[in-house]
C-alpha cells in the first residue's frame, strides 16, 4: 500500500502538474498586470479590516484560511523538502509561493463572485460554485471532481490523518529522546505510546466540539490561536536566526546554488522542484482551492477586495513562516537531510539558548497547534465539498471525520504523507484548469459586461473593469441547492445534479 500510494504520488507530482501550477501563476501575474505584487501591501492591510453584513468578517476568514494551511506543512513539510530536494527546495518553494499569489487572488475573487447565499444571509461556496455557476454545463464536471477529492481530502489527506498522525510521532520523538520508557497501546496499524494515544483522542475530542459550532465557531477560535501561535513559532525562528546571522549568506548560497542543480552533492533540480513546490503546495494550498470555500463565508461583498485578503494568507504562511523554518534548519547547524521532524526539532536545539528538551518542547507545542487548527479548520472544507453533492449526511460525514482523526496516531506518517499529496494533486488539477477557463473574468472580459443590468462599478483598484453586483443564489433549508433561486444572467443554474 505504502509502495503504490508513493509511486501515485510521484506520478501526479511529475512535470505536468508542477508546469501547471507555475504556468498557472505566471499567466494570471502577467494577466492581471502584475497586480498581486503591486497590491500585496494593501492586501496585507485590508486582511486586518473588521467585516460587516452576514458572514464571517475579513480578518476571522484570512485565520479560518490559516488555520487551515499554518499546519504540519510549516514545520514537518519544510524541513521534508529539504531532505528530499536540498537547499535549491526552499527556493522553488518560494518562487511558486510568488507566482502563486495571482492564483490565490483569483480564487478569492470568484469565491465572491459566484458563491451561494442561504436565507438567513450567510454565504457558502468555493471552486464548486463558481465552476458550476461560472463555467455552466461545461463546468460541471469539474465541479464534481473537486467537490468529491475535497470531501476525500477532508477524511483521507490534509485535514486529519496527517495532522494528528505527525504530532503524535512528534511525541514519540521527544518521548524517545529524553530516555523515558515508553508504554506502548497496540492499535490497528502500529504500535504506539500511551500518552501519544491519549494525546491524539484529546485532540480528537476537543476538535469535535468545536466542529460542532460550525463556521462561527471555526473562525473564532482560529481568531484565537493563529496570531498566537504563528506569532510564538515566528519568534522563535527569528532568534535562531539572528544568533546564527553569520551563517546566513552560507545557507542562502546553498539555496540558490541547490536551486539549478548546481551543487556537486546537490539533489538536482528536478528533485528540488518537485519537493519544493509540492510541499509548498501542502503548506499554502496555493491552487487547491482550498481558501476559496473561507473566502465564500466571508461578509465581503466586494470580489476584488476578498482577493487581496486571500493573498494574504500566502504572505503569513509561505514568505514568513515557512522562509523562516528553512533557514533556521540551515543555520543552525541541524542536518537537513535528516527526517522533516527530527530535523526542524534539532535545528530549534542547537539554536535556541535553552536546555534542547525544552527547545524541542516548544517545537512539539507549537506544531501541535498548528495541526489542531488545521483539523478543525478542514472539516468544514470537506463538509462544503459534501454539501454540494447532498444535504444530508452532514453528522455522518463529520462522525467519521472525527473518528478518522482517532485513528490517526496508529498510522505509518510516511504513508500518510503519501497519501496526503496524491490528495492535494486530485484537487488541484480540475480547480486551475476552471481558473484559467475563467481567466477572462478577472480582467473584465467576460459576458457579465456586457449586460447593463450587471455592469458594476470600476473597482478603487483601477485594475478590474466591472464587478458582479448579484452574488449569489438562495438555498432553502434541507431541500439541497433551490434551482429556482435568483441567478445572475448569463450564468449557469447552480448544482451537479
Amino acid at each position: 500500500m505504502a509502495q503504490a500510494l508513493e509511486r501515485l504520488a510521484a506520478l501526479l507530482w511529475s512535470w505536468p502538474l508542477l508546469v501547471l501550477i507555475l504556468g498557472t501563476g505566471i499567466y494570471l501575474t502577467v494577466r492581471l498586470r502584475f497586480l498581486p505584487i503591486r497590491r500585496l501591501g494593501r492586501a496585507v492591510a485590508l486582511s486586518v479590516r473588521p467585516g460587516t453584513g452576514s458572514g464571517i468578517s475579513p480578518f476571522a476568514s484570512l485565520c479560518t484560511m490559516l488555520s487551515a494551511t499554518v499546519g504540519t506543512g510549516n514545520i514537518v513539510g519544510v524541513a521534508s523538502a529539504l531532505a528530499l530536494g536540498g537547499p535549491g527546495a526552499l527556493f522553488w518553494m518560494e518562487l511558486s509561493a510568488l507566482t502563486g499569489l495571482a492564483v490565490k487572488y483569483a480564487e478569492g475573487y470568484l469565491a465572491v463572485r459566484w458563491r451561494y447565499t442561504e436565507p438567513d444571509g450567510t454565504h457558502w461556496g468555493g471552486p464548486f460554485a463558481y465552476l458550476s455557476l461560472g463555467l455552466g454545463r461545461s463546468g460541471r464536471g469539474l465541479a464534481r471532481a473537486f467537490a468529491l477529492f475535497g470531501a476525500l481530502a477532508g477524511l483521507c489527506g490534509v485535514g486529519t490523518l496527517v495532522q494528528i498522525g505527525s504530532v503524535t510521532d512528534a511525541l514519540r520523538y521527544c518521548l524517545v529522546r529524553s530516555g523515558r520508557q515508553l508504554w506502548m497501546l497496540s492499535g490497528p496499524g502500529r504500535p504506539v505510546p500511551l500518552a501519544a494515544a491519549i494525546l491524539g483522542l484529546i485532540m480528537t475530542l476537543a476538535a469535535g466540539a468545536i466542529i460542532a459550532g460550525g463556521i462561527r465557531r471555526i473562525s473564532g477560535v482560529s481568531t484565537l490561536l493563529v496570531p498566537v501561535m504563528g506569532g510564538l513559532y515566528a519568534l522563535c525562528c527569528v532568534w535562531i536566526v539572528l544568533r546564527h546571522l553569520s551563517a546566513l549568506p552560507g545557507a542562502l548560497r546553498a539555496v540558490l546554488t541547490g536551486a539549478f542543480g548546481l551543487r556537486p552533492a546537490g539533489c538536482g533540480i528536478f528533485a528540488a522542484m518537485q519537493a519544493g513546490i509540492s510541499r509548498g503546495v501542502f503548506s499554502n494550498e496555493t491552487g487547491l482551492g482550498t481558501s476559496p470555500i473561507a473566502c465564500a463565508a466571508s461578509s465581503a461583498d466586494d470580489p476584488q477586495k476578498q482577493g487581496c485578503v486571500n493573498m494574504a494568507g500566502t504572505v503569513f504562511d509561505t514568505f514568513l513562516i515557512c522562509t523562516l523554518t528553512g533557514l533556521a534548519i540551515l543555520v543552525s547547524g541541524a542536518d537537513p537531510a535528516r527526517a522533516g521532524l527530527a530535523a526542524t526539532m534539532e535545528a530549534f536545539a542547537l539554536g535556541l539558548p535553552l536546555p534542547p528538551g525544552l527547545s524541542r518542547g516548544l517545537v512539539f507545542v507549537c506544531l501541535a497547534l498548528f495541526a489542531f487548527t488545521t483539523a478543525v479548520g478542514w472539516s468544514y472544507y470537506g463538509l462544503s465539498c459534501l454539501r454540494c453533492f447532498t444535504s444530508r449526511g452532514r453528522g455522518l460525514y463529520l462522525g467519521i471525520y472525527v473518528l478518522t482523526m482517532g485513528l490517526a496516531p496508529y498510522l505509518p506518517v510516511g504513508s500518510l504523507w503519501q497519501a496526503s499529496s496524491v490528495c492535494n494533486a486530485l484537487m488541484a488539477i480540475p480547480n486551475l484548469i476552471g481558473i484559467l477557463l475563467l481567466s477572462p473574468v478577472l480582467d473584465g472580459h467576460d459576458i457579465m459586461k456586457k449586460n447593463p443590468a450587471h455592469a458594476g462599478k470600476e473597482s478603487q483598484y483601477g485594475d478590474t473593469l466591472s464587478r458582479q453586483t448579484d452574488f449569489g443564489v438562495c438555498q432553502a433549508p434541507g431541500r439541497g441547492i433551490d434551482r429556482r433561486a435568483r441567478r445572475p444572467a448569463g450564468a449557469a443554474a447552480d448544482g451537479f445534479r
